[in-house]
């Protein structure tokens, strides 16, 4: 986890461009810590604790400020790294002519665009099939 990138982050950059931030890996371990939690019945806070600054400091840095993800902190934590960074998806859509959905793309959903029909402009519908693994 610690190598690589090991000094002071230009804040002025997307987040992880100089890979200190290592996205994919903290979301992997978050996934297993989930994992483990549900398959343990052992998902409490003394045993896996996230403090609500933690990941309001995460969906900060995804560009997700306010947005509500489903299931326990942990479970939420690996939803939230999971998530493409706000603006990059923002950028993906406006490039080919996609409104950008008012919700994250959760595992395992997708989104549909929907083509300009009687008068009414394109407009993207997020379909959702992820289910929390745990229920608060």
């Amino acid at each position: 986890m610690h190598e690589g990138f090991n000094g002071r982050p230009d804040l002025g950059l997307l987040v992880d461009a100089q890979n200190g931030e290592k996205l994919h890996k903290m979301e992997r371990l978050y996934s297993i810590l989930t994992d483990d939690a549900v398959e343990r019945g052992l998902m409490r806070e003394e045993f896996y604790f996230l403090s609500d600054e933690v990941l309001t400091c995460f969906k900060r840095m995804q560009g997700y400020d306010g947005t509500k993800f489903p299931g326990a902190p942990i479970e939420q934590a690996y939803l939230i790294l999971a998530e493409c960074e706000h603006e990059m998806r923002r950028s993906i859509l406006e490039a080919n002519d996609a409104p950008m959905p008012d919700r994250p793309l959760l595992p395992g959903g997708m989104y549909l665009v929907l083509s300009e029909q009687d008068g009414q402009p394109r407009r993207s519908v997020v379909v959702q099939n992820y289910v929390p693994r745990w229920k608060v």
